[in-house]
């Protein structure tokens, strides 16, 4: 199994990620095999940045989109929304993360650092014991 990020930018899409209800995300990117993979959603606020984790879920599906601006819609199983947003702007892996991402630029795009991977997992696992 893959993880990838996806990144919400609610100046851009035009809501709050808090505004998301369903566990889908939007790209541009090819999304050929990825079904099974799980899928990370970033949400960056404000100014300065505030990035929080937004959801996390196993990719069940890929359609088109009904949004004209993007091409696919990937949508989820085994997940969840979190709310409260956990923030990512304290840890101390995530500058690196960011920059590794392109500052997000590059969309829908597979991690390949493992100890993202890992931070993500365990800040997922602390917001859902509470």
């Amino acid at each position: 199994m893959h993880d990838y990020v996806v990144y919400h930018k609610a100046e851009k899409m035009g809501y709050p990620a808090l505004d998301i209800e369903n566990l889908a995300i939007y790209t541009k990117k090819p999304t050929d095999g990825t079904k099974g993979n799980r899928v990370w959603l970033i949400a960056g606020e404000g100014s300065p940045r505030k990035y929080c984790l937004r959801a996390t879920f196993l990719i069940g599906a890929v359609e088109p989109s009904d949004k004209s601006e993007f091409t696919s819609r990937v949508t989820g199983t085994d997940g969840q929304l979190l709310d409260p947003m956990p923030s990512l702007n304290s840890e101390p892996w995530f500058p690196g993360f960011v920059e590794e991402q392109g500052r997000f630029a590059f969309g829908f795009n597979r991690i390949k650092n493992t100890t993202a991977v890992e931070a993500l997992r365990r800040i997922l696992l602390a917001n859902t014991l509470r």
